[in-house]
């Protein structure tokens, strides 16, 4: 993903305000020592650290021992516990597995958690942090490009049901993110799409320039320049901390992060998560510019620039073949629904954002009676 044979610049720190809970996210290519002294720092006097580890990137990353081991360098009662790969540890029978390592390790209400992995194994560690003696403090490492712009950031946390994805969760604000881009350079390629979806989606609910910057940078074997990585992920962080600063609990223009995640988490859980979250949410974002486009919220330009930079990045975009009946009855079940209606996120212009409630009689009206190509 990046090129670490360059001199990194010096780590950019992005804060989340949330007054007595604010805390940094750090974004680098950060040495294991320095972000053991932050996590250190951030969680302060602990009587015992778990160290939930996403188990595919403890078997690919060097990166994984060096930092538990630092860990255990500056807190007490260090112990590591490796989850299942990627949205396989998303569940509740694993979050049992999970609390239960824990209370047999002894770990108290001053114990600590720290998630070290992608998306899904942040969500887990998050959430297990969330339920364990009614809440303990945790730090992240996020080692994607996704869980770094977006799964790590905000204190969303929740594991999946067979119904759909992310229906059981809580609110829970980690103490620190460190967001070493040194965990990328073993990412795979199709990760690395999959991450950058978010990025996309960041720039079109609130940074425009952002998508400027995705259209000419240019990729080699699969990597980008970290001095570029860096720029993307701290620019997308800061979009996320702004809007989660101001509505933390989702009760208003957070809303507008989930653009593309409506019918992209339908995608995803019908796909039995073949489907990866970005490659998802790519398609979801392209599914609500089409409708936005029908309801006058929207244009076939910007529909259009959506699905050729998408393509550019190496994500799918052949919406029409993948819904049908199964997946847009699977939106209905989506935790936005409020009674009736689904609550979309429509994009009139890039930068722009509108939050309107959306019947699912017209959603499939849309899409399965007058086709559902990108611009349907």
């Amino acid at each position: 993903m990046t090129d670490s044979g360059k001199t990194a610049a010096k780590p950019t720190t992005v804060g989340v305000e949330l007054g007595a809970r604010r805390y940094d996210v750090r974004i680098g290519a950060i040495a294991a020592a320095d972000a053991a002294e932050a996590i250190a720092d951030a969680l302060g006097a602990v009587t015992g650290v778990a160290v939930l580890v996403d188990g595919s990137v403890g078997e690919r990353s060097p990166r994984v021992a060096p930092l538990v081991e630092a860990l255990r360098a500056r807190l007490p009662n260090v112990k590591r516990f490796d989850l299942r790969a990627g949205e396989a540890c998303k569940t509740l029978a694993e979050i049992e597995r999970t609390t239960e390592w824990l209370a047999e390790q002894g770990y108290d209400r001053r114990g600590a958690v720290v998630g070290v992995g992608g998306g899904a194994a942040t969500d887990h560690a998050g959430f297990a942090a969330a339920v364990y003696l009614r809440g303990v403090r945790f730090a992240l490492v996020p080692t994607t490009l996704l869980a770094m712009v977006d799964a790590s950031v905000g204190g969303k946390t929740a594991v999946d049901l067979p119904a759909g994805k992310n229906l059981v969760g809580a609110f829970h604000q980690p103490s620190a993110v460190v967001a070493d881009l040194g965990f990328l350079d073993t990412l795979p390629a199709r990760e690395v799409r999959a991450g950058l979806a978010e990025v996309v989606k960041c720039g079109f609910i609130a940074d425009a320039p952002l998508l400027t910057i995705l259209e000419t940078a240019s990729m080699v074997d699969g990597k980008l320049p970290i001095e570029v990585a860096a720029e993307l992920v701290a620019r997308a962080v800061r979009v996320k901390a702004e809007v989660v600063a101001e509505d933390e609990t989702e009760g208003g223009r957070r809303a507008i992060l989930n653009f593309g995640h409506t019918v992209g988490h339908a995608l995803e859980a019908a796909s039995g998560y073949d489907l990866l979250h970005g490659e998802a949410v790519g398609l979801g974002m392209l599914a609500a510019l089409s409708l936005g486009e029908a309801r006058g919220l929207g244009t076939p330009a910007l529909t259009a620039r959506a699905t050729a930079l998408l393509a550019r990045l190496g994500l799918p975009v052949d919406l029409r073949p993948r819904l049908s009946a199964e997946v847009l009855a699977r939106v209905t079940v989506d935790k936005k629904r409020r009674g009736g209606a689904i609550k979309f996120v429509f994009v009139p212009s890039a930068g722009e954002t509108k939050l309107v409630d959306v019947s699912p009689d017209e959603i499939a009206a849309h899409f399965l009676q007058r086709g559902s190509g990108a611009r349907a």
